[in-house]
């Protein structure tokens, strides 16, 4: 649990296993010493279980929230705090919260919002590091390590929306994709808590995969190889979880 004095709805974000004093990060993956150059990942459509129901709630304004989409982002390359987010801030009253037993929430964008023109998205749309194409849309989410024993040796993992038509890479396309790569997350929550922190889990995001082997997999079809495999981590391991 936080040990800060959180906002209704506030929800802090931490990576399991790293030591925090240490730029870039460091985290032990299967057996091997790896650093965190980025991590980042969008979420969108927040809700809230109550007496059954789901119940939509909005993300307070900022630079790194919408009302409907957020940007959860871990810089771990010296640049200071200024380049990340690890909260989640939910325009919802500790009542509210209290009265929750579960949260759901979608790693992704939604279409409208994925291939919108990128010139003109608002904060944390516009995100250029955050970007692949207007045909294709955002990088739902990036992860990109580099092994400590091998520098030349990279592990890279950015999911996005695959097989979308559209005339060229600077038009969005007219009709959905074919492999949209939208995750949905729901995590059970305990009545009356509302001091609330989750936790991401990279062993749990990589789990039966072999990073030293492989490069990785950067908006490539889910359906087969290295990109398979962590497409069914995404959906079927807790690689983020209460902490």
């Amino acid at each position: 649990m936080p040990f800060f004095k959180q906002e209704a709805g506030e929800i802090p974000i931490s990576i399991k296993g790293i030591n925090k004093e240490q730029c870039p990060y460091e985290i032990q993956l299967a057996g091997e010493r790896w650093q965190i150059e980025y991590l980042g990942f969008y979420v969108s459509d927040p809700e809230v279980r109550i007496d059954g129901k789901w119940q939509r709630l909005k993300f307070k304004e900022s630079e790194w929230q919408t009302p409907d989409t957020a940007l959860v982002k871990f810089h771990a390359n010296c640049q200071g705090p200024n380049v990340t987010n690890t909260r989640l801030r939910l325009d919802a009253s500790k009542q509210l919260m209290k009265l929750s037993t579960a949260f759901r929430f979608t790693l992704g964008l939604p279409f409208a919002e994925n291939h919108a023109n990128p010139l003109t998205q608002p904060s944390p749309l516009n995100d250029s590091s955050m970007f692949w194409s207007w045909q294709d849309g955002h990088k739902f989410l990036r992860m990109d390590l580099r092994q400590k024993q091998n520098l030349d040796h990279t592990f890279s993992y950015h999911l996005g929306s695959i097989g979308c038509v559209s005339d060229s890479a600077v038009r969005p396309p007219e009709k959905a994709c074919t492999f949209s790569n939208r995750v949905n997350v729901i995590l059970r929550m305990t009545q009356l808590d509302y001091d609330l922190a989750l936790e991401v889990s990279l062993p749990h995001l990589i789990m039966q995969t072999d990073l030293v082997e492989s490069n990785g997999c950067k908006f490539e079809s889910p359906d087969s190889g290295v990109c398979g495999r962590l497409m069914k981590n995404l959906q079927s391991r807790p690689w983020i979880s209460w902490d």
